[in-house]
């Protein structure tokens, strides 16, 4: 086994041996490509060793630019911290060149307005940085040429601001235009001298003042006595209620005689004083146009007073917001609009300006109510001016609320006063001497009264104002006892109460044209007056045509007992009524026809009488059965003068309730 592992080796050996001879080329071109390689590998060597070397330096360069960059960064933030502080001194200190010459020596407009608000930044931020930057070189030499810019441009302001309120001087000015197209457009330079000179400010508002004060002094004064020679008197001290007319007045209704005929003309002229016919329109209207005078005149308008008064307030209510709003724009600069103090200047501007406008408002009112005797007139103008002020709130301008108070001041003690006049009219004639003998026509006062008393209750409908309620219920309650005074000293009852029926009648119909119900307590407390009223005439004629049935009603129903009413006197009464109840009830009929001129009072009084027939007859016929319904039902004992013990003993039997019914029915239809 060893001889055999032996001869493997060398056969082994031996071809191996054969195998290196066989690629010996191969091999020694190998070892030759592994020279070459060995020699590129050393080269690679030595340049790697040279880049690793040049690598080194390389980062020895770069750490000296990170200590660099990171050096220039440091010294660029201090540079722009540095540069943007001093661009904001730069900024709030250097005024350009250009922007002097134009504050110096340019002309004043839009362009110099600009130019003035950088003057006037650059002072405001020299006032709030001085002390902070006080050490700096730049600030103490620019407060000095800064403040000669700021004289400079406060004497150019002065100057121009002078000139433009200096030409509201003329009185073809208007002054309006002038505000809006100039001093609005400005008001900047007006602001810079508030801020920046004071006294300049002052100067150019006093004389503002003074010349606008003029102004509208005159414009409001010739208005005024414009509308002074459009008035058209309304009434005289003569025109009240209680009037005495100087003749008998003719029929309201169409009955008078010719020889009242002018007495009821002036009753009618008279009359129409109290009626407020179309000039409550001027309530109504949303016109916001004041009277033009040119157009007035030409036109030869005649006018009440209410509506110049309206006229002149709206014109002086215009005038004041447009002057509130400009002088709040201009007067008070946009930081002091936001305190009290602004709103005390405007007061303080306005009131100087409108002072002596508003007394010659006051002074127009005053003069009108010296000589005024038309109360509807005075409450009129007490409605214009709660108008005005709801108007003036609306516009938020509150200057005017003193001049509101001092016109309802003047107002309200004149209406009282005017009603007062009427009230104590009235009172006269309650007690004058009553005649005798009483027109049943209602006199002109009572329809003077209902016109006042429905034109009261028009203006104040809406407003309820307790002064004007309680001067009518006072009114209401001396005409209540005047018409009671004349109807109580009339010897005839019945022509007393036609007299008070007709009275009241004319009240309601009046009340009713103007639109008022029952629920107002006017036409209320004259219903219940009239229903009484007609309730006794009911009575009264009743009275007159059949007493004799009314008088045995309320006798007998006194009686305890049916047994003790005499017969003969049921007979009596029956035998009368029997006999002359058509013809009665015809004169009645005639009666309240020639009394009544009013379809529908004709016809309610009518009924109200007959009613009431019907209800004393059919209380008669109860006693009547009644009182036979005893006797035939009774023992027959001594009795009273019936002895025959019933109607067909001899006692007449009445006329049954429904024919009576029957025949009031043919006289429904006569009005």
């Amino acid at each position: 086994h060893t001889r055999q592992i032996d001869q493997e080796l060398r056969e082994l050996e031996d071809a191996q041996l054969a195998s290196y001879e066989e690629h010996e080329g191969a091999l020694v071109e190998l070892d030759a490509e592994i020279h070459g390689c060995g020699a590129v590998l050393e080269n690679m060597e030595q340049l790697l060793t040279s880049f690793k070397t040049s690598l080194g330096s390389i980062n020895q360069d770069i750490q000296t630019l990170q200590r660099d960059s990171a050096a220039m960064s440091q010294q660029l933030r201090n540079r722009a911290a540095a540069e943007k502080q001093l661009g904001r001194l730069v900024q709030g200190l250097v005024v350009s060149p250009e922007t002097v010459r134009m504050i110096c020596d340019g002309e004043v407009n839009e362009a110099y307005q600009e130019c003035l608000l950088d003057v006037s930044k650059k002072i405001a931020y020299m006032r709030v940085h001085s002390r902070q930057h006080r050490r700096l070189r730049a600030f103490s030499e620019m407060q000095p040429e800064l403040e000669r810019l700021r004289l400079k441009a406060s004497a150019r302001v002065r100057d121009f601001l002078l000139d433009k309120t200096n030409a509201l001087r003329a009185l073809s000015t208007n002054a309006h235009v002038v505000q809006s197209s100039v001093f609005l457009k400005y008001r900047f330079l007006n602001h810079f001298l508030i801020e920046r000179h004071p006294e300049a400010a002052v100067e150019v508002r006093d004389t503002y003042i003074h010349i606008m004060r003029q102004y509208y002094l005159d414009h409001f004064g010739a208005y005024q006595r414009g509308l002074a020679r459009l008035e058209r008197a309304v009434a005289d001290r003569a025109d009240v209620v209680g009037a005495e007319e100087p003749a008998k007045l003719g029929g309201l209704f169409g009955s008078g005689k010719a020889a009242g005929a002018t007495g009821a003309a002036a009753a009618r002229d008279r009359a129409s004083v109290f009626s407020l016919g179309a000039r409550a329109a001027i309530l109504d209207t949303d016109d916001p146009r004041a009277i033009v005078l040119a157009v007035a005149g030409e036109q030869g308008s005649r006018l009440p007073f209410e509506e110049l008064f309206r006229s002149f307030n709206l014109a002086l209510a215009d005038n004041a917001t447009a002057e509130y709003e400009f002088i709040t724009q201009f007067f008070v600069s946009p930081k002091a609009r936001q305190r009290a103090a602004g709103a005390d200047m405007v007061r303080m501007v306005f009131g100087h300006i409108f002072e002596p406008s508003l007394r010659g408002g006051e002074q127009f009112l005053r003069t009108y109510l010296d000589a005024s005797h038309d109360a509807l007139g005075v409450l009129l103008c007490v409605r214009i001016v709660a108008r005005l002020a709801a108007e003036l709130q609306r516009r938020r301008v509150p200057v005017l609320d003193a001049y509101v108070n001092a016109l309802n001041m003047l107002l309200w003690p004149r209406f009282q006063a005017l009603l007062d006049g009427h009230i104590e009219s009235v009172k006269r004639l309650a007690a004058a001497r009553a005649r005798p003998r009483v027109d049943p026509q209602p006199p002109a006062t009572v329809r003077r009264y209902a016109e006042l008393a429905a034109s009261l209750l028009r203006l104040n409908a809406g407003h309820n104002t307790h002064v004007v309620a309680l001067s009518l219920a006072r009114l209401r309650a001396e005409m209540q006892a005047y018409l009671a005074h004349v109807a109580g000293g009339s010897a005839d009852r019945l022509a007393a109460l036609v007299f008070l029926v007709n009275s009241h009648d004319v009240l309601l119909t009046v009340l009713a044209e103007n639109g008022f119900g029952e629920r107002e307590e006017e036409v209320a407390s004259w219903k219940q007056e009239l229903s009484s009223t007609v309730l006794a005439f009911a009575e009264a004629q009743l009275e007159a045509r059949f007493g004799y049935l009314k008088q045995f009603v309320a006798e007998a129903e006194q009686q305890s007992d049916m047994g003790q009413i005499s017969a003969d006197a049921l007979g009596h009464v029956a035998t009368t009524f029997n006999a002359e109840w058509r013809a009665q009830i015809a004169a009645i009929n005639v009666a309240v026809i020639q009394s009544f001129s009013n379809f529908r009072t004709g016809t309610e009084i009518l009924h109200v009488v007959l009613g009431q027939l019907i209800v004393y007859y059919t209380r008669f016929h109860s006693i009547f059965d009644k009182r036979f319904a005893r006797r035939r039902g009774g023992s027959g004992g001594s009795g009273g003068s019936g002895a025959g013990g019933g109607p067909a003993g001899g006692i007449c039997q009445p006329v049954g309730v429904q024919n009576v019914m029957v025949e009031i029915k043919k006289y429904r239809t006569n009005f």
